[in-house]
């Protein structure tokens, strides 16, 4: 499965089912680009992992196909889960972060 392209994030700090959602170009460089923030990711053995510039959140997680599902942490506090579904794979599920939930870097 090839990595590079755009993704959507669904990210949920707390494992509660409260999921947020966010955009995000995984380049070929090993860097991503979101809607704010951007970072740098590897992926080996099947499993990928992005980290957020200037910040320790990190993501982790298993490449399935056109998605990726795995856990995240802040290093300060928060833990949660995730997926990614690359763009053109559909889906009925719609996402909006929940009012004081932190968003996708960790942050409020």
């Amino acid at each position: 499965m090839a990595l590079p392209g755009n993704w959507t994030l669904f990210y949920d700090w707390g494992c509660d089912g409260g999921y947020g959602t966010t955009s995000m170009t995984v380049n070929a460089d090993g860097t991503w680009t979101g809607e704010v923030y951007s970072g740098l990711w590897v992926e080996a053995a099947g499993m990928f992992l992005f980290t957020f510039n200037d910040s320790e959140t990190t993501y982790a997680g298993n490449v399935a196909s056109q998605s990726v599902t795995g856990i995240s942490t802040t290093f300060s506090g928060l833990t949660g889960c995730f997926y990614m579904l690359q763009e053109g794979v559909p889906t009925a599920f719609t996402a909006e972060r929940s009012e004081g939930k932190a968003d996708a870097s960790g942050r409020s």
